[in-house]
């Protein structure tokens, strides 16, 4: 499977783009922010030069610094003139033409991962309608990048599991495993982003089988089976389940019922139990 992280600069451009038709702002660029605290400006949209692109905006200086050190928007109307930041930038906006400046973070767990700028070429205050498209962008950004930590954690999870197969999984590690492939599965439901999604559901594949040695001539479950016996597994009831996975009751009933009849048991207890001894389940 490959591992490798969807680029979070194209997850930026998207972003740049849907959050300027959206704001009604005719210059959109930004960065993501490194280790340092600092970003490397590499979207942008509208812009007539390239004096901005691979700037460097550092946590301590200018608009966008401000908001990458202290994790809130920012904006001014007159940004040459402006009392409120400092001027360390002043030559790369005044020859992209820019007056007016807004600059947004995208936080994440308490940290700025991104930062998005919107600008006019006059002298006006960007309206709160515009801040609070652009401040839903970031926030939809960060979430994203949210998603692709939490599978960059879960593959080093499986890395690890994988270099322990020849050992038992302990019930702990075990119920960690179906939980990682549970909470998963919901995040591959909600993102809207293609390659993410298609790399969740890679994930997954590992998943099922991490730890496990399947039988091939036993009984096979398909996706949707899966998912019900792995909620089983974690203790879920049938509302749960439904709940969960956006099902009827009645429908996680139909699902346990075949489980039950490929496993060749009577309850959802044995079930987990047939699924464990034939390898579906860790």
């Amino acid at each position: 499977m490959d591992t490798k992280r969807p680029s979070d600069a194209d997850a930026l451009a998207a972003v740049l783009r849907a959050g300027g038709r959206n704001a009604g702002l005719p210059v959109m660029f930004g960065g993501l922010v490194g280790e340092r605290a600092s970003a490397l400006l590499t979207g942008f949209v509208g812009t007539r030069s390239r004096i901005l692109q691979n700037l460097v905006i550092d946590s301590s200086r200018g608009l966008g610094g401000r908001a990458i050190a202290e994790g809130r928007v920012g904006a001014v109307a007159d940004y040459a003139n402006s009392s409120e930041i400092t001027h360390e930038y002043d030559r790369e906006v005044a020859g992209e033409g820019i007056e007016s400046l807004l600059a947004v973070p995208a936080v994440v767990r308490g940290r700025t991962r991104a930062v998005i700028y919107g600008g006019l070429r006059r002298v006006e205050l960007i309206g709160d309608l515009a801040i609070n498209r652009i401040a839903t962008s970031a926030a939809r950004l960060a979430g994203e990048i949210e998603i692709r930590d939490e599978v960059d954690r879960r593959v080093a999870l499986i890395a690890e599991s994988a270099a322990a197969q020849s050992l038992p999984v302990p019930a702990g590690v075990s119920e960690a495993i179906i939980s990682s492939y549970v909470e998963l599965a919901d995040i591959a439901r909600s993102t809207a982003d293609p390659a993410l999604a298609e790399r969740l559901h890679g994930v997954e594949k590992v998943l099922r089988g991490a730890g496990t040695a399947h039988d091939c001539d036993g009984p096979h479950l398909s996706p949707r089976e899966y998912e019900v016996l792995s909620h089983v597994a974690l203790g879920c009831g049938n509302g749960e389940i439904a709940d969960r996975l956006g099902l009827r009751p009645e429908t996680v009933k139909s699902y346990l019922r075949t489980i039950m009849t490929k496993l060749e048991v009577r309850n959802r207890r044995e079930a987990v139990v047939a699924a464990r001894r034939h390898g579906l389940l860790v």
